[in-house]
């Protein structure tokens, strides 16, 4: 039995492989963990090499394991509790104070709903959190508009933070 020929999975530097992902790109780089050719659109630079998007997503799958219900609790919670702490602010009446109150209460609703989903991390509970607070603060916008507005710049951006999400 003769041994395999192991020339002719590996391409040559004349033959023009292109991208798995956009056919028509040459491609110039390989993916450093399934050796699938892509083109510069389609690597990501990683601290171990260059590697192709899906190899990406499959790593960061593993950090991610909330569940649905997770992401209702956390839609749930951040409604709420923004509802709560807006309702406060407006009544208040100096804007002035929400400047400081804003990023207290997104650090709370941030806190409240990592507690409630027993710290799982999902991959889209940042922008839930942040659509939550804005949510539970919109109905108050025609009471104290300039406390609201200023608010749903803080506490949104500041609860978004902490899972992630960069405003």
């Amino acid at each position: 039995m003769a041994a395999p020929d192991l020339q002719t999975n590996v391409a040559t530097e004349d033959e023009v492989v292109y991208c798995t992902v956009h056919p028509n790109v040459e491609a110039t780089l390989r993916c450093n963990r399934c050796g699938r050719p892509m083109c510069t659109r389609c690597a990501v630079l990683t601290p171990v090499g260059y590697r192709c998007k899906q190899c990406v997503r499959q790593q960061q799958d593993t950090f991610f394991n909330a569940q649905f219900y997770d992401y209702l609790i956390a839609a749930g919670a951040s409604v709420v509790i923004s509802f709560v702490a807006a309702f406060f602010l407006s009544r208040i009446g100096f804007f002035y104070i929400a400047f400081l109150a804003a990023p207290a209460a997104g650090a709370a609703i941030g806190g409240v709903v990592r507690t409630l989903t027993g710290k799982r991390r999902g991959r889209y509970t940042a922008m839930i959190v942040g659509a939550g607070v804005a949510l539970g603060a919109l109905p108050l916008l025609m009471f104290n508009p300039l406390t609201i507005i200023i608010y749903l710049f803080l506490a949104t951006g500041t609860a978004a933070a902490q899972f992630g999400l960069r405003l």
